[in-house]
């Protein structure tokens, strides 16, 4: 059973339909890249799937679950879609960390919030604390970040900054990480950081979903990519089929702007 499937998904803004027909799925562990021109739709597919925005048709569906039916009002409940939110990880192109918090605090911030609303958590308080802060040092020490954990935001690096806001979206351990375009504000040196964090993350077979302009990320670390043009998915399949050997001209007039020179 795939870990995610999204049927026939629709989205307007207005009377303009910038989602159109969307559908595929995605096995546990593998990550899935998309990729197309600015206004192709792919950040709008993304939002969809964070529930930041509500799709106008189609289903979404973790792990057999029915998240979303548009269908059916019973899955749109705004408490529900809350829940439901933590099926995914999403890291934004800005890092959007709190400024008031050190890096270690960016990264708890989310699991102390989700444990408060727990039945018994008063009685266990310090004890939720301290699991809670030492799975947060584990992932920043994961994101090569050990020795900057007490240190606030506007003392990090852009790199640093992305890769603590890697940890804090895998602090809530999510079934899919999600990312938008993640390196897009970044220069080429910081760049490299992030994507060898992620490249990490594939190898330790991590599902995730990563709208990139880095071409040959994509190439090398997806193991499947879909082409996004003017709202459809007008490319889909493994990254040497679609890379090497497209099927559509449009697709090939993508790509060759990355294979020239």
């Amino acid at each position: 059973m795939p870990i995610l499937e999204v049927e026939h998904i629709q989205k307007y803004f207005d009377r303009t339909e910038v989602l159109k027909d969307i559908s595929f799925s995605l096995e546990k562990g593998q990550v899935l890249s998309i990729i197309g021109s600015s206004g192709s739709g792919k950040t709008t597919l993304l939002r969809c799937l964070n529930f930041l925005e509500r799709p106008d048709k189609g289903i979404i569906r973790v792990k057999g679950e029915t998240l979303f039916d548009a269908g059916d009002p019973a899955t749109q409940q705004e408490a529900e879609i809350r829940k439901k939110r933590l099926h995914f990880g999403l890291v934004f192109q800005s890092f959007h960390l709190f400024p008031q918090y050190t890096a270690l605090g960016n990264v708890m911030l989310a699991k102390e919030l989700l444990a408060k609303g727990q039945p018994g958590y008063d009685a266990r308080k310090k004890q939720a604390h301290k699991e809670i802060e030492e799975q947060a040092k584990e992932l920043l020490q994961q994101m090569g970040l050990s020795d900057r954990m007490e240190n606030y935001p506007h003392q990090l690096s852009g790199g640093q900054c992305q890769r603590v806001a890697i940890a804090r979206a895998l602090a809530l351990q999510p079934d899919i990480l999600c990312f938008d375009e993640p390196t897009s504000a970044l220069d080429p040196e910081l760049t490299g950081e992030v994507l060898k964090v992620m490249r990490e993350l594939a190898e330790q077979n991590t599902t995730m979903v990563i709208v990139t302009h880095e071409m040959a990320f994509a190439r090398d670390v997806a193991s499947q990519v879909i082409f996004m043009d003017d709202g459809h998915i007008l490319e889909q399949g493994d990254p040497r089929q679609v890379f090497e050997n497209p099927k559509e001209e449009r697709t090939r007039q993508f790509l060759s702007r990355f294979t020239q020179g």
